[in-house]
């Protein structure tokens, strides 16, 4: 434990000075100048990719359009018999934004009794799971 300390104590002199001399011999200074050359080399071409990163997007956006492109182009849906027209523009949305690719909405329809009984089983399993704690009755 002490050779440790001891170690540690006798490299700390060491760590406080500042030699400049490795910088004047063979391979220091120009070391040195290729490396600022290359950080500056990896910030200009930085620089330039982000200045062609708008019309790398403009020239993608021909082939990949856009999710609200796509929904303009797409052609509105008809109201169902049973549906105003705001009912069907919602549900065209939500789709929209739902899948994010073009669709085409082919059929609506009211859901049945049939059809929303998955659901009050659901809402019964899921009732049934909790256990009621009896009162005290103080």
């Amino acid at each position: 434990m002490t050779y440790a300390v001891w170690a540690v104590a006798s490299l700390e002199p060491r760590l406080a000075q500042l030699v400049w001399e490795p910088l004047f011999e063979d391979h220091g200074f120009p070391l040195a100048i290729m490396g600022l050359f290359v950080v500056f080399a990896a910030l200009i071409l930085v620089r330039i990719f982000i200045g062609t990163l708008p019309r790398i997007i403009a020239v993608l956006d021909r082939f990949f359009p856009t999710a609200a492109e796509a929904a303009t182009e797409a052609p509105a849906p008809q109201a169902a018999e049973g549906l105003s027209e705001e009912i069907v523009v919602v549900i065209a949305t939500a789709v929209a934004m739902t899948l994010r690719v073009p669709h085409r909405i082919v059929h609506t329809r009211e859901l049945s009794a049939e059809d929303l009984s998955w659901t009050l089983e659901g809402r019964r399993q899921h009732h049934i799971s909790h256990r009621i704690h009896p009162r005290d009755s103080r």
